[in-house]
C-alpha cells in the first residue's frame, strides 16, 4: 500500500500516515508540521483537479479506469483495492463535509455542506448526460453506537446484536483476519 507511485501523496506521506515512518529528533516536531502541511496542500490541489477531470478527460480513458458506466451490475472494477479508494473517497468527502450530522440522533442541524454536495454532484454527473435531475432525496437510517460502551459490553460478557459487532469489525482495533479464522474454524470444524 506505501509502496505506489507518487500521486496525492508521497511515498513518504503514506508512510509516515500509517505509522511505518516516525519523525524523532531534534527537528522532529517541524519535520511533522511540514509534512502535514505539505499533505493538506497536494489533496486541496488533487481536490481542484477533479473539476478538470470530471470536465475534460475523455470518455476512453474514463472506461478504461472505471469500466463501462451502467452496463455492469458488479462492482465497477475487479480491482479491490481501486474499489475500496473510490468507496473511501466519496466517504473522506462526506465525513469531512458533516454527513454524519445528518445521521445522529441528536437534534438535528441545519443541512450539512454533504447534503449540498452530493445533491449538486448528482444534478452534474446528470447534466452531463443530458439528464435533469429534479430532485434528490437523502434517507438514511442510522443508529449512534459509540464503540466505548460497545468495548466495554464486550468485556462485560453481554451479547452484542451484529450491527454492534459490525461496527467493532470495521474498527481499527480488530484484526478481521484473525476473526475470519475464527469463524472459518467454529463453521467448517463442527461438520
Amino acid at each position: 500500500m506505501t509502496g505506489r507511485k507518487n500521486a496525492m501523496l508521497t511515498t513518504e506521506d503514506r508512510r509516515w500516515l500509517t505509522g511505518e515512518k516516525r519523525y524523532d529528533g531534534e527537528h522532529a516536531k517541524q519535520q511533522r508540521y511540514q509534512r502535514r502541511r505539505d499533505i493538506r496542500e497536494r489533496v486541496y490541489n488533487s481536490v481542484l483537479d477533479f473539476s478538470i477531470l470530471f470536465r475534460h478527460l475523455e470518455a476512453d480513458e474514463r472506461e478504461k479506469l472505471f469500466g463501462t458506466p451502467g452496463m455492469r451490475q458488479e462492482p465497477i472494477t475487479d480491482d479491490r483495492e481501486f474499489a475500496d479508494g473510490i468507496r473511501d473517497a466519496l466517504a473522506f468527502f462526506l465525513y469531512n463535509t458533516g454527513v454524519t450530522s445528518v445521521m445522529s440522533a441528536d437534534e438535528r442541524r441545519s443541512e450539512p455542506i454533504a447534503d449540498w454536495l452530493l445533491t449538486e454532484a448528482l444534478h452534474q454527473a446528470g447534466r452531463k448526460d443530458g439528464i435533469l435531475v429534479e430532485s434528490v432525496e437523502l434517507d438514511i437510517d442510522a443508529i449512534d453506537l459509540p464503540r466505548t460502551s460497545l468495548l466495554d459490553d464486550l468485556e462485560a460478557g453481554n451479547e452484542l446484536s451484529p450491527t454492534e459487532l459490525r461496527l467493532l469489525l470495521e474498527s481499527e482495533q480488530v484484526d478481521t483476519r484473525v476473526v475470519q479464522q475464527h469463524i472459518r474454524g467454529q463453521i467448517f470444524e463442527d461438520e
